[in-house]
């Protein structure tokens, strides 16, 4: 396999592991993820902090127990395999008790030398769609609250 075929099975793969977090859970993001792995999520104000990997998968378990359902679809991919780079751009939907999530995102993942491993991963994200939604969310929840 090509250094290139590589870094499109890895993103693929990530991708699937975020798609599949039910099959897999945390373990199918962290044995992608490089020991010392960073994800940063953007733009900054969004004032989210840098994590690693059992940081990362941690959240990520966190955040898909908002989701009924969640699924992302790959728009396109660009690999730079000199920088050992992938860019691949997402449309998110999903739906949960706060109503229909959709999302669009652009992700980044810089990978080991040999193209196996997420060093990096970068995601930027529509965040007025991710923060309505959040409130959508803070709404359902203490709407449940109230129905105590």
């Amino acid at each position: 396999m090509s250094l290139r075929e590589q870094m499109i099975q890895t993103a693929k793969q990530w991708i699937k592991a975020h798609n599949d977090r039910n099959a897999a859970g945390e373990a199918g993001i962290t044995t992608l993820a490089a020991p010392d792995f960073v994800a940063r999520s953007f733009p900054s104000s969004l004032q989210a902090p840098d994590r690693n990997r059992e940081e990362y998968a941690a959240f990520q378990s966190w955040a898909f127990t908002m989701f009924d359902t969640y699924s992302t679809t790959e728009v396109d991919m660009v690999v730079d395999e000199t920088q050992r780079k992938v860019v691949y751009y997402l449309n998110a939907k999903g739906t949960a008790s706060a109503g229909e999530y959709k999302n669009e995102y652009i992700h980044k993942l810089t990978l080991t030398e040999d193209g196996k491993l997420v060093k990096e991963f970068d995601a930027f994200l529509d965040s007025q769609a991710m923060m309505t939604w959040m409130g959508k969310v803070q709404a359902a929840q203490g709407a449940k609250g109230e129905g105590k």
